[in-house]
């Protein structure tokens, strides 16, 4: 593996975003829009105060560059610029120094509070100049970009969820972003779930409950049992359970406009879909089952003992499977 770096400006990072050329879909990366608006604030004071900003990590594809570290710092640069937020209000002022008839000049600057169209026309070509440094891999394999992915969060309060990626086949990361990503996750998880990787963990958790069957069983949820099986059973997926896995998903997408639930029922509810479609039963009758238990879950004493405590235990993911399998029979 071979690596380069090069200065980027803010100017052309935008341009080639408006281009096409740079894409934030890698399989590595968290979605964007994950910081808050004090992050955000704080990174475009840094890049204007010369405060340091760390490389950007990407990989270059069919003329395309993808980011594997630091899709959230990239994004926040374009959108920034595109006039899409206004800098926090307790934002310091920045001081931009420059040269008038052989002598320094420095000015102040207020930024915060200000969208990027109402900052002063210095402060704007002045972040426009700045650059964010982008290192570029290549002749790599996709071992040694994990690895390298690895090695980048080692330090970093990345949880299990997130690094569980470097132990998956390529095949079997490309699925679960596809799902991940899929509009009606949106509709199941907050931001902040998508954050820590819980929008992955709960498709990873429904394919184990689609391939668990008389000669193998993954009904617990526990993080060394996940990782088993993203390890040694998730390639025997078939293309066929992947794509009615996705068209429950499709059909979830067109009935409910949110479903607000504790995640722990998740992976049951997108099982009981691949379910109804593989044995072809109503789709909306099991829509009318779905509201149902969301509208009595606080009083369903019969269901709720499986959700108190040690959630991800074997005796409680069967016993919620077995409940939603119920459900499956009367639709």
């Amino acid at each position: 593996m071979r690596t380069s770096s090069k200065e980027r400006t803010l100017q052309w990072i935008n341009n080639q975003y408006g281009k096409g050329n740079i894409s934030f879909s890698h399989k590595l990366q968290r979605p964007i829009g994950q910081w808050n608006p004090r992050m955000k604030s704080l990174l475009i004071h840094s890049l204007l105060s010369g405060f340091p900003v760390n490389p950007i990590y990407i990989v270059e594809e069919n003329g395309t560059l993808y980011t594997l570290d630091g899709s959230q710092r990239t994004s926040t640069c374009i959108s920034y610029v595109n006039n899409e937020f206004a800098i926090s209000k307790d934002t310091p002022d920045i001081t931009i120094t420059s040269k008038e008839n052989g002598e320094s000049i420095s000015r102040e600057y207020k930024i915060a509070g200000k969208k990027f169209k109402r900052l002063d026309e210095e402060v704007q070509n002045t972040l426009l100049a700045c650059s964010l440094e982008f290192c570029t891999l290549s002749e790599y394999t996709e071992n040694e970009v994990k690895e390298m992915f690895r090695r980048q969060n080692a330090g970093k309060p990345l949880n299990g969820k997130l690094l569980r990626i470097i132990k998956e086949s390529d095949a079997f990361s490309d699925i679960v972003y596809e799902l991940s990503t899929h509009p009606f996750m949106d509709k199941l998880v907050t931001k902040t779930q998508r954050k820590n990787g819980t929008d992955r963990d709960l498709i990873i958790q429904t394919f184990m409950l689609m391939e668990t069957n008389q000669d193998q069983e993954f009904l617990s949820f526990r993080t060394k049992d996940i990782d088993v099986f993203v390890s040694e059973y998730s390639d025997r997926i078939t293309d066929e359970n992947v794509g009615m896995f996705k068209t429950a998903l499709d059909r979830f997408h067109e009935s409910f406009e949110q479903i607000k639930i504790p995640v722990t029922s998740i992976p049951m509810i997108l099982y009981s879909g691949y379910r109804i479609l593989k044995e072809g039963k109503s789709f909306s009758k099991l829509t009318d089952l779905v509201n149902e238990f969301l509208n009595h879950y606080d009083t369903n004493e019969a269901y709720r003992k499986y959700v108190t405590s040690g959630t991800s235990s074997i005796e409680n993911v069967k016993g919620r499977v077995e409940y939603w399998e119920g459900l499956i029979q009367s639709a």
